[in-house]
C-alpha cells in the first residue's frame, strides 16, 4: 500500500513537470503579445534595437532570455544600460534602452560626459558644439570649458579644439570678423572674459585676429 501511494505521488510529481514544461516552453498560453520598446532617441536605432533583440509576438515567455538580449544589446556603443522585463499574466514584454547623452561632436563622432565617444543611426537634430582634440580627456575639458561660458559668448564660437586639457582653442566671431583665441585651460574664466572685452573694445585692436588669453594677466594680440 506504501509503495502503492509512494508510485502514484512519483507520477503525479512527474505529470506535473511536464505538464509545467509543456506549459512554459510549447502552450500558447505563455507566449508574448505585446512587446513595449523605449528610449531609442531616433528611429534608426530603435530598428537597431528590435534587431538585435530578436522578439517576436507568439513568442515563448519562457524562452526569452533577459541576460542574453541585454548582453546583445551592450553591445552597442551609444547604449549605456538595457533594462528588460517580462509579465507572465499579460504576456508584455518590455525593453527600455538608456541612452548615451552626446554633448558634442569629437572629432567627428558623439562624445556624452563620461568620455564615451559613439556613433548614433540617424543621427541627432540639435547643434552640438564641434570639437577637435587628441584624446577624450582633452575633448571633455574643451566640452567643459564650453558648458561654462555665458551664452552670449558660447553662441559666437565654433570649432574647439584641444591639443591637451590645459591647451583650448577656438574661433569667435564679432561683428564681420573672426578672432581666434587661445584660451589655455579652463580655469580663470571670469577674468578671461573680462580681459577679452576689454581687449576688443580698445580702438587700435579693430583688427586683430587672434588673442592669447593663456596668461590673462599678460594677454597677447596679433
Amino acid at each position: 500500500m506504501f509503495l502503492r501511494k509512494r508510485r502514484i505521488i512519483s507520477i503525479s510529481l512527474i505529470l506535473v513537470i511536464v505538464g509545467l514544461a509543456y506549459l512554459l516552453g510549447w502552450s500558447s498560453v505563455l507566449t508574448i503579445k505585446e512587446i513595449n520598446y523605449s528610449g531609442a532617441p531616433t528611429k534608426g536605432s530603435e530598428l537597431v534595437i528590435k534587431d538585435l533583440a530578436n522578439l517576436k509576438i507568439g513568442d515563448q515567455l519562457a524562452r526569452v532570455e533577459p541576460r542574453k538580449v541585454s548582453a546583445r544589446i551592450m553591445t552597442l556603443p551609444w547604449v549605456e544600460g538595457v533594462e528588460l522585463s517580462r509579465d507572465w499574466l499579460s504576456g508584455k514584454v518590455v525593453l527600455e534602452i538608456k541612452a548615451r547623452l552626446p554633448i558634442a561632436t569629437f572629432n567627428g563622432h558623439l562624445l556624452d560626459s563620461s568620455g564615451a565617444t559613439f556613433d548614433l543611426p540617424g543621427g541627432v537634430k540639435t547643434e552640438l558644439p564641434a570639437v577637435f582634440a587628441k584624446d577624450a580627456q582633452s575633448g571633455l575639458a574643451a566640452i567643459k570649458l564650453f558648458t561654462k561660458l555665458p551664452s552670449e559668448f558660447s553662441t559666437r564660437t565654433s570649432a574647439f579644439t584641444a591639443s591637451s586639457p590645459k591647451n583650448i582653442y577656438f574661433k569667435i566671431f564679432e561683428q564681420k570678423r573672426s578672432i581666434s583665441v587661445i584660451w589655455g585651460s579652463g580655469d580663470e574664466i571670469a577674468l578671461k572674459l573680462k580681459v577679452y572685452k576689454a581687449l576688443v573694445a580698445l580702438p587700435e585692436n579693430s583688427k586683430i585676429s587672434k588673442i592669447d588669453l593663456s596668461e590673462p594677466h599678460s594677454p597677447i594680440v596679433k
